[in-house]
Order: C-alpha cells, then structure tokens, then sequence
C-alpha cells in the first residue's frame, strides 16, 4: 500500500530487529526457552509466533516437571511416614508424619531428572515440517512416545492415589477388616480341633466324676448317719474308713483327671482368646505404605460384590454393592499421560517455521566455518539423501600426503647426489675407498 492513502504498508510493519521484552517478561521468557530447548540467540529474530510456540512447549515441560516433584514428595511422604502420636479425630486411626529432609531432596531430584529427559524429548524431535504425520516420522516418534508414556504413568500414580484419597482410606478399611477376620480365622482353624479334644476329654472326665458322685454322696450320708451320737463307735469308725478308701483310690484320682482336663481346655481356650485379641491389635497397628495405596486403588478399578444366600431358594447370588472405578482411575492416568506426551506429538505436527528456517541456516553456516560441507544427492530412486563433506579433514590429509611425498623424493634425491660425490671419490682414488671398505668390514 502506498503513502498516500495514510495507511501502513509491510515494510514498516515488519521488524527485522530482534524483539524485545520487559525485564521480567524477558526472564521468564527466556526461562521457557530454555525448558524446552530452544536457541535464544537464534529465536530472538525470530517471528513473535515462535517466541510463544517455543515458551508454550517450555511451558508444558515446567509443569511436567513441578508434577513429578510434587508425585514424588508425596510419594516419599508417604513411604517415609511414620506415626506422630496424635489419632485421628473421626476414625480414631494414628496420624502419620512424613520426613521433611527426605521428601524434599529426592523430590528435587527426581523433577530435575525428569525436566532433564523431558527436553532431551522435545529438543530431539524433529518432523518433516508438515501437519502430516508420516509411518516414517511414527517409527521415529515411537521410542520417545513410549519413554514419555512411562514418564506420564509414573507421575500420575502418586498423584492418583492424592486425588483418590477417601476411596483409598475406605477400601484399606475394608481390607485391614478382612485382613483381621481372616487371621481370626486361621486361629480359630488352628484351635478348633484342640477345643474340640479337649472338650470331648473333659465331657468324658465329667462323666465319670458324675457317676461317682452318687456313690460319694451315699457314703457321706452313711458316715452322717453313723455321726448322729456324740460319740463314733467301730461301725462310725469302719464307715469312715470305706470312705476314705473309696476317696482316695477311687473318686480323687477320676476328680484330678477332670481338674486337668479341665485346665487344658480352659487354657486353650484362654490361648485362643489372647492370640485372636493380639492379631486383632498387631492388625490395628499396621500402617499402609505407598504400595498398599496403589493395590488399594487397583482394587478400586474393579466391581466388587458379596455373596448373599437366598432364604427361599437356598441360592447364593452375586449381589454388586459397589461399581467399577476404572474409567475415573484411568481418565486421570490418561490426562497425566496427554500433557506428557503433547509435545512429542505436536512437534511432529508442526510446520516449519521462521525459527527453524534460520537454526538450520545458522547450523549451516558454523558447519561451512569449520570445513564441513552439507550436499543433497538424488539416486537412482530419485530418493534425495543428505551428504556431509569433512574439507578441513580432506585438507588436512591431503596436506600430509603431498608432505610425504615431498620428503619421498628429497630422500631420493640426497641419495642420488652422495651416490655421485662417492663416485667422485672413487674415480679419484680408488684404492682409499677399497681400504675404506675392507676396515669397516
């Protein structure tokens, strides 16, 4: 467009100078940059276009990263935690307190690793500059598509098992419930049959205790009898002694027989009771760690349901008390995954741009200052193949082998020239360079 119409034409729109911020938006542009990789020097001149581009894929590297931080402190929290001594106000259950000097180093360093590997991903990624995305540019993408992929998985479970908290605390009730109700069970497996003999052993002392029991009363009353008058005479005297005999050689040892009896079973019993209480107590003090909480949330992933018999037909059915929680679960997993694999995915996608129009320019020229030459060839398939030609090692080694070639022929030649000069000597005297030769010999 002209002047003359007071409007403004592309020249003066277009600033070939490079664009510049205020000093805070310059830093934390400059800090996106570098997250994801780019060449600030180079993107400087670049088009306003690429500058959000490039902060917009540094951008989603950052935040990979204060993710994984975060998923990890946690995760250390929680592995690392240990009761603080105070309980729970609703469920009574002990308070845990993670380590603060452990959290946040191995937090730190797990997101420095990760931002590390996460920009080796966006940095490396090249496409062919079009929308399209090719089998070839698939079978490129695939490795790093699959490193970032376990990257978004491993984020996302410390965080999973954050969001899903109260589902979590209420299915390790369930579990620690059905963990106490089991082992009671094996005790009471254990001490079934044991209970049972001994019980059947004290029943059969009792038995026989009870049978002499008639026989003990009738003596007794015997002995009242013979007792009436202030005085015992020889039939008192000989009753009294039936007694005794029948005491100590026939009810004593059968009522002894029962008091044991009687002891094992209740000490059983006692022995039971105690190890069912302290199962119950060893249970209640059992802290979930990290790896419970993801089995808790696997298990959330699944229908559960009770069995219930019916009181008509005597069948027992399947009866659903609670849905699967897969879909929830894995929308959360794939939401972690998508930011972690977003831009791996759109630089394939991505056209060309200004930016990477002037990196590989600028690529080229440092390679042609250090002799190294870049050439495209088409072959026989018309299939066009890039060539990188090494000048400065081609000049290198040709200088060297023109050196040896120069010293090659000044050898011949100072050979040549002593050859004459002894010639010389020779035509001179022969006799001097016969003694010569025969001294040397």
């Amino acid at each position: 467009m002209s002047e003359n119409n007071n409007s403004i034409g592309m020249n003066e729109l277009v600033d070939y100078q490079k664009k510049t911020y205020s000093p805070f938006m310059d830093k934390i542009m400059r800090f996106l940059w570098k997250c994801g990789g780019a060449d600030e020097q180079i993107l400087r001149y670049a088009p306003y276009s690429d500058h959000i581009k490039n902060a917009g894929i540094g951008g989603v590297v950052l935040a990979t990263t204060v993710m994984a931080a975060i998923a990890m402190g946690f995760a250390m929290h929680t592995i690392f935690a240990a009761p603080s001594g105070k309980n729970d106000p609703i469920t009574g259950e002990a308070i845990l307190e993670g380590n603060w000097f452990i959290t946040l180093p191995v937090a730190l360093v797990w997101g420095l690793i990760i931002f590390n590997l996460d920009r080796f991903i966006v940095a490396t990624v090249k496409g062919d500059g079009t929308e399209k995305i090719t089998m070839s540019e698939w079978g490129s993408m695939m490795p790093r598509l699959i490193m970032a992929i376990l990257i978004g998985l491993t984020i996302s479970a410390p965080l999973e098992t954050y969001i899903f908290q109260k589902e979590i605390t209420r299915e390790l009730s369930q579990s620690k419930a059905l963990t106490v109700q089991m082992k009671k069970n094996q005790i009471e497996t254990k001490y079934e049959s044991l209970i049972s003999l001994a019980e059947k052993k004290k029943n059969e002392k009792k038995i026989a205790l009870d049978n002499l029991e008639t026989k003990r009363s009738f003596y007794e009353d015997e002995v009242m009898k013979e007792t009436n008058n202030v005085t015992c005479g020889p039939r008192c005297e000989a009753k009294k002694e039936q007694q005794a005999k029948f005491l100590n050689e026939v009810y004593n040892p059968v009522l002894k027989e029962f008091q044991k009896a009687d002891d094992e079973y209740n000490k059983l019993v006692n022995t039971k009771t105690e190890q069912l209480k302290l199962k119950e107590e060893e249970t209640d003090k059992e802290v979930f760690g990290f790896l419970d909480q993801i089995l808790a949330l696997e298990q959330l992933s699944k229908p559960q349901s009770i069995s219930i018999k019916d009181e008509v037909s005597g069948k027992i059915e399947e009866k659903e008390i609670r849905g699967s929680g897969f879909w929830p679960i894995w929308l959360v997993r794939l939401l972690f995954m998508i930011v972690e694999i977003a831009p791996v995915i759109f630089k394939f996608m991505l056209n060309k741009s200004s930016y990477d129009y002037m990196q590989e320019n600028v690529s080229q020229i440092l390679e042609a200052k250090q002799g190294i030459s870049l050439e495209y060839i088409t072959d026989e398939n018309n299939n066009l193949h890039k060539v990188r030609e090494n000048y400065n090692a081609r000049r290198i080694v040709e200088v060297a082998k023109r050196q040896n070639e120069l010293e090659k022929e000044n050898a011949l030649h100072a050979i040549t020239l002593y050859a004459e000069k002894e010639r010389e000597d020779i035509e001179k005297d022969p006799t001097k360079f016969i003694q010569k030769d025969n001294s040397e010999s």
